[in-house]
């Protein structure tokens, strides 16, 4: 049985997105609400390379082209994602 090929960085995203839920509730126990997606984020991407060690070792290689759509779907959110944070700090201090 031919095992399934996944692109370099598949696993990654996949564990990443698997922390960071996992890191919220993590900082609110702490109490230091901000400190959540941090956590999460690092237990992500520590099973992300867990993952693509064990399930990916010969990745697929991208085309050139495929390779900056990927970069341009991975920038916007995280732009998007910042905008909202320095808002939220924003609206944050006004109400103090």
């Amino acid at each position: 049985m031919q095992e399934k090929r996944y692109p370099k960085g598949h696993f990654m995203a996949t564990g990443i997105a698997i922390g960071l839920p996992l890191g919220i509730p993590i900082g609110i126990a702490l109490g230091i609400l901000a400190f959540g997606p941090v956590i999460g984020i690092v237990l992500g991407i520590g099973l992300g390379i867990y993952m693509e060690k064990k399930y990916n070792p010969d990745p697929l290689i991208l085309s050139p082209e495929e390779e900056t759509q990927r970069r341009k779907d991975i920038i916007l959110p995280g732009v998007i994602f910042l905008l909202g944070i320095i808002a939220f700090i924003a609206l944050l201090l006004m109400t103090n």
